[in-house]
């Protein structure tokens, strides 16, 4: 009886396994060719070679790629192990390597493991990059952002970390980069605005209060003692300044002067005093960004097209000349012009209407603008559809202490246009998520002026 149960757990086993790869999918080419290449390399190199290591992290891509993120890691692990096996257990040679776990980690959603590779990278950079050069600096800057997408896609308990953990590398970045390049270079101008963007997204991450806001204001990591949320952000704001400025002293530096990157520097200046809400100080700055763009010999007709509609603060890179940040919002609204047409019927008179865009970052940080909108807007389903006029200057009266102050680019009459109809309580948490959008505004000849505009909205859950 054993033996006739035995014969019949094999058979069904075999029957199993012959249905299994029955219904399996056939392996695409690129991984058929890529698994030969590796197997005539172990014939001909042996299985511990370093000629191993472009294949295997090739093949880890491709199963990448196809979400089998087991394989991937397992491709990964050996190419580590053969170049521990070459060249010994921490080697500079690994950090690739340990990038890709993390990232396939971070694809598997599997952030526990995703932290302490991370952790394991950092230490490399720190003990094992033996000189300052572009590679280094190159490194560095590839893990703060692997820890920037912590902040938007890992645990909320965690996000503190990321936060301290990717300012502290990118000033690592950028005193590299000084020392190597020297103060003045124009390499420098991504790395301190990615810090100008980080000082932004604490800000933003202590307005919101929450823990991740409480523990950014404390004195000393753990400590229960803090500072008052004005005073953190007004440290947040200093420092952006500080690094704004050091960008444009950059501009002046060259020679000749780029008077046309300085004035854009101006520009993103301006809208560090609005993100801050220093309104006085924003209008300032506008009307010097628009002057300082004509001495630079902008024509006034490419000037009023390029300030004829408002975005949406802060702008995810640095462009130094005007054609360049034309260049990209055009490609944004291209982008744009075959979902919204979908959603709303035109009125002739709305042809001047702007045409913004919301991706929410991630789920665990939803108030900050996701840097692959414009991808995400290309298949954007589920999306909400909003209308509102962007107002230009503005007085207001404080309710409690009567004070009289100016306003800059405020959302007003806010509609739902889609999704339609919804009840009003849905509705109200729909326009509620505009509080923490800010707009770059129209201006005429440098100055606010009230625009209006339609924007689509991703939110990071999928759903509207």
């Amino acid at each position: 009886m054993k033996r006739l149960t035995a014969s019949y757990c094999l058979f069904l086993a075999l029957t199993l396994s012959s249905f299994s790869s029955a219904q399996r999918l056939p392996e695409p080419s690129d991984l058929l060719d890529g698994l030969d290449t590796l197997a005539e390399l172990e014939l001909e190199f042996g299985n511990q070679s370093p000629q191993l290591v472009p294949t295997l992290t090739e093949i880890a891509g491709i199963y990448r790629n196809d979400d089998r993120h087991v394989e991937a890691y397992r491709m990964l692990d050996r190419a580590t192990q053969v170049i521990r096996v070459s060249e010994g257990l921490y080697t500079q040679s690994q950090i690739p390597l340990v990038r890709m776990k993390v990232e396939n980690y971070a694809d598997w959603g599997d952030w526990d493991n995703a932290r302490e590779q991370l952790e394991y990278l950092f230490w490399l950079h720190r003990t094992k990059s033996g000189r300052v050069d572009s590679l280094l600096i190159a490194n560095l800057m590839a893990l703060n952002e692997l820890h920037l997408r912590g902040i938007s896609e890992d645990n909320y308990e965690f996000q503190t970390f990321h936060f301290r953990r990717a300012a502290r590398i990118n000033w690592l970045a950028l005193g590299a980069a000084e020392r190597l390049w020297g103060p003045t270079d124009l390499r420098l101008v991504p790395i301190i605005y990615s810090l100008v963007k980080h000082y932004h997204l604490q800000a933003v991450a202590v307005k919101q209060g929450g823990k991740t806001g409480y523990e950014l204001r404390q004195i000393v990591p753990g400590a229960d003692l803090v500072r008052e949320r004005e005073d953190m952000r007004h440290y947040f704001y200093m420092t952006g300044l500080r690094l704004l400025d050091q960008l444009r002293s950059i501009q002046l530096a060259k020679s000749p002067i780029d008077l046309e990157a300085a004035a854009m520097a101006a520009l993103y200046t301006a809208d560090w005093h609005l993100l801050f809400g220093e309104e006085d100080l924003a209008l300032v700055a506008y009307r010097r960004t628009y002057e300082e763009l004509s001495y630079a010999g902008r024509p006034t007709d490419e000037l009023e097209q390029f300030f004829s509609m408002p975005s949406v603060l802060p702008v995810h890179d640095f462009y130094g000349s005007l054609a360049t940040a034309s260049i990209v919002e055009q490609v944004t609204r291209s982008s744009q012009s075959a979902f919204e047409p979908k959603q709303r019927d035109r009125s002739p008179g709305e042809a001047d209407h702007a045409q913004l865009f919301f991706a929410e970052w991630g789920p665990s940080f939803p108030y900050a603008s996701s840097p692959d909108a414009v991808q995400n807007f290309s298949e954007a389903t589920g999306a909400t559809l909003f209308s509102f006029d962007v107002s230009g200057v503005m007085e207001v009266t404080r309710f409690i202490s009567r004070k009289q102050v100016r306003t800059v680019a405020q959302l007003l009459n806010i509609d739902v246009v889609k999704p339609t109809p919804v009840s009003l309580e849905v509705r109200e948490k729909m326009i509620a998520r505009l509080e923490h959008l800010q707009l770059r505004p129209r201006l005429d000849a440098g100055y606010p002026v009230e625009a209006s505009a339609t924007l689509i909205y991703l939110s990071a859950a999928g759903v509207p």
